[in-house]
């Protein structure tokens, strides 16, 4: 069955019609590649947003804190000016890297977690190289907060001299 009447206009509505389908088309295939293979960085376990809630946390008034020191200045960085870190401090097992992971997961931010001696090698130059790799790799997958976790490994006692790994660092 052919139209009573066809114009140059509905070849134009045709061709449009076509282009979007196949955008729509692409757009769909591309967000199914991504979650069937997911970029470098997440596929090489190095980033990712965590699963980790504030219900999984509790204490109201620490999340309070960290809502006013970091959350809304990751949400809203036109209102606050972004500080540049922030210290958790306490025991083992006190919950430090389960309140990080759930302030990453509430500005939907990577999280990239880095146990302090990784940083550390005997060879000249391979210490400074993995921080400063490190800090590429969180520029590529930016919003993203880095956990630095055993940090005491990186540091020296009082009175005590560190290895060269640990001096090159500061």
């Amino acid at each position: 069955m052919k139209p009573l009447s066809r114009n140059e206009n509905d070849h134009d509505i045709d061709a449009s019609l076509e282009k979007k389908e196949k955008e729509r088309k692409l757009t769909a295939d591309f967000q199914k590649a991504v979650q069937e293979d997911p970029p470098s960085l997440k596929r090489q376990g190095f980033s990712a947003i965590p699963d980790v809630k504030w219900a999984d946390v509790g204490d109201d008034a620490l999340r309070h804190e960290l809502d006013l020191h970091i959350v809304n200045r990751i949400k809203y960085p036109e209102i606050y000016e972004l500080e540049t870190g922030f210290l958790l401090y306490g025991p083992l097992g006190c919950g430090k890297t389960l309140i990080a992971k759930a302030v990453a997961n509430e500005v939907g931010a990577n999280f990239i977690h880095i146990k302090g001696p990784e940083l550390l090698n005997k060879k000249w130059g391979e210490s400074e190289k993995a921080v400063r790799t490190l800090f590429s790799r969180a520029r590529a997958c930016t919003p993203c907060i880095l956990f630095f976790d055993e940090v005491d490994a990186l540091t020296t006692k009082r009175g005590q001299e560190g290895g060269q790994s640990v001096e090159l660092l500061y």
